[in-house]
């Protein structure tokens, strides 16, 4: 019941739980992979960044402070209700817009990003290819997509997988990428106590 009762939180955060609870958890357990994917996503000063499924928050306000310009999506009312809240004054500033969407038919424009990420959101995606294709939409010529997931033995570690969860293999998502006109790069594995084994997987945006 109560593994049940998280993994629907997980996929959406709702209710009392989702608004108080659910944004400091998930920003506890994913920090190693937010700052990795901080890190390989390489914004600059003045760029636009997306960040798909931003739960806590935690990689938007990294981005923030370094300048980028971000819009995150989401699709927990919940989480983009407290973003909006926590980030008031950087949205009537033009630096910050939370949107709640769908990753399959995501509301933004065509090229409308630099750079997007995606953090602990794969096992939500059953088929890969259609957000992919929507990543590759919403991405300039040449943008940077950096995911960060469990690998397939840590999701499946947590008896919690079997309510919703795809664990998805690194070589099937690289394949993917690649599918929907990325070029992904040698994939990154690593190991943190909080959230066991995981991968990044970043890739640029080919065609025109």
């Amino acid at each position: 019941m109560l593994n049940r009762f998280l993994a629907a939180q997980f996929a959406r955060p709702h209710g009392a739980a989702g608004q108080w609870l659910l944004g400091p958890l998930l920003d506890g357990i994913g920090r190693p992979m937010m700052a990795d994917t901080f890190a390989a996503l390489a914004a600059r000063p003045g760029e636009r960044a997306l960040d798909l499924g931003f739960g806590g928050g935690m990689l938007v306000r990294r981005l923030l402070a370094a300048g980028v310009r971000v819009t995150g999506v989401d699709r927990s009312g919940a989480m983009v209700a407290r973003a909006r809240r926590r980030h008031l004054a950087d949205i009537r500033a033009g630096r910050a817009l939370f949107l709640e969407g769908d990753a399959r038919a995501l509301p933004l424009g065509k090229a409308a990003v630099d750079r997007a990420a995606s953090v602990n959101t794969l096992y939500f995606w059953p088929d890969l290819a259609p957000v992919l294709a929507e990543l590759h939409r919403v991405l300039v010529p040449g943008g940077r997509l950096v995911l960060a997931f469990q690998t397939p033995d840590q999701v499946r570690a947590w008896p919690g997988h079997v309510h919703g969860f795809v664990a998805h293999a690194v070589g099937e998502v690289a394949q993917a990428l690649a599918e929907a006109g990325f070029a992904p790069e040698p994939p990154r594995l690593a190991h943190a106590a909080s959230v066991g084994d995981y991968a990044l997987l970043a890739a640029l945006r080919g065609g025109a």
